[in-house]
């Protein structure tokens, strides 16, 4: 499965509710295992989900928005 786990958790529709909310706090998540903060944006990025369940924004377009939230951790 190459798709990332997040995009997975929203699509699959998993839970009666909150798929939308657990798909971008385990993207958050993976990403600060990784090294990555993302900024505090919660409406940028629940619209930004909200946009590729009606297939207005693509993956690409999603990973652009993360890039704009996030920076690398300093150590």
């Amino acid at each position: 499965m190459n798709e990332p786990r997040f995009l997975v958790i929203e699509e699959a529709q998993a839970f009666l509710d909150g798929n939308k909310r657990t798909a971008i706090l385990a993207a958050v998540v993976f990403l600060k295992e990784n090294g990555i903060v993302c900024s505090r944006a919660d409406d940028l990025l629940y619209d930004s989900m909200i946009a590729i369940a009606e297939k207005r924004l693509d993956k690409k377009g999603l990973a652009e928005v993360f890039r704009t939230l996030s920076q690398k951790i300093q150590e």
